[in-house]
C-alpha cells in the first residue's frame, strides 16, 4: 500500500503535470508515469508501486513509454523497498543512482515563527502575482526561466487543494512555496529562494508559510522531499527524515 506521504508526492505531481501545456501524468495499475514532456531525466520518471510484483515487466513499459516520445527517464521507489523491488531490475542491467531524495515530516505546530522583518508573505491571487512566482521559483531551482509559464500556470493555481505563496522585499518575488493538501498531509513543494537572496531565511519562512496554511486547512502533518541544500534547513525547523526516494537508470542511459 501507498502511505499517505507517497500519496501526496503523486497527487502533486498528478496536479503539477496533468495542468502543465507538455506534461503527462498516467496511473497503470502497477506505476505512476510522470512526464514534463521535456529532455528533464529528474522531471520524467515511473513511481513504482508496491508490492513490486512484476516489477521487470512495468519497468519496460515505462521504457517503452519514454521511448515512443525520445526522453530521458528514470525510475523511482520507496528506498526501504529495495531488497523487493531492486535486485530483480538490477539483475535486468537498470543502475542505482547514489543519491536518494530523502522524504521528511513535521508535525505542524499550532502557531509557526514570524518571517524575517524584510520580508512579505502572501498568497499569490493576481495573474501578475502568479507570473513572479513562477518567474522566481523556476529561476531559484536554475531551471529556465522561458518554460516556467508551461507548467506554473493558471489551471495548476487554481485547483482547490493547491495554493502558492510569494515572498517578495521590496517590489521583487525573491522566494516562493506551494501546498498541496492531501486529506490531513499537507505537501510542501517549490520552496526556493533567487541566488542572490540566500543565507536570509526566507526559504525557511516560506515553508513556515505554507506550513501553516496547510495547518489552517485541517491537516496535521507537513511533507517534503528534501534537496542537499534544503534538507539542514528543514532538519533545524523540526522536520523529521522518514524515508527515501530511490531511483534507477535504464540498462541503455
Amino acid at each position: 500500500m501507498l502511505s499517505p506521504l507517497d500519496c501526496n508526492y503523486l497527487d502533486a505531481q498528478r496536479a503539477f503535470m496533468g495542468c502543465s501545456d507538455r506534461g503527462e501524468y498516467v496511473e497503470r495499475g502497477r506505476v505512476a508515469i510522470v512526464s514534463c514532456g521535456l529532455a528533464a531525466e529528474a522531471l520524467n520518471f515511473g513511481f513504482l508501486k508496491p508490492p513490486y510484483d512484476g516489477a521487470p515487466e512495468t519497468a519496460e513499459r515505462v521504457r517503452a513509454y519514454f521511448a515512443e516520445r525520445k526522453l530521458p527517464f528514470r525510475l523511482a521507489f520507496r528506498g526501504a523497498d529495495r531488497e523487493r523491488c531492486a535486485p530483480s531490475l538490477e539483475a535486468a542491467g537498470w543502475r542505482a543512482q547514489s543519491d536518494p531524495t530523502p522524504g521528511m515530516t513535521l508535525a505542524l505546530p499550532a502557531r509557526a515563527p514570524a518571517p524575517p522583518s524584510e520580508l512579505a508573505i502572501r498568497e499569490v491571487r493576481t495573474p501578475e502575482e502568479l507570473v513572479g512566482f513562477r518567474e522566481a521559483a523556476f529561476a531559484g531551482f536554475g531551471l529556465p526561466v522561458g518554460v516556467a509559464r508551461l507548467f506554473l500556470n493558471e489551471r495548476l493555481h487554481a485547483l482547490p487543494n493547491v495554493r502558492l505563496f510569494a515572498g517578495r522585499a521590496g517590489d521583487e518575488t525573491v522566494a516562493t512555496s506551494m501546498l498541496v493538501v492531501t486529506g490531513d498531509v499537507a505537501g510542501i513543494y517549490w520552496v526556493a529562494t533567487l541566488e542572490a537572496h540566500r543565507g536570509r531565511g526566507y526559504g525557511e519562512a516560506m515553508t513556515w508559510a505554507a506550513a501553516a496554511a496547510g495547518q489552517a486547512r485541517g491537516c496535521s502533518v507537513a511533507s517534503l522531499q528534501a534537496s542537499k541544500l534544503g534538507r539542514p534547513v528543514y532538519a533545524r525547523m523540526g522536520f523529521a527524515h522518514v524515508l527515501d526516494y530511490a531511483f534507477l537508470h535504464p540498462p541503455d542511459a
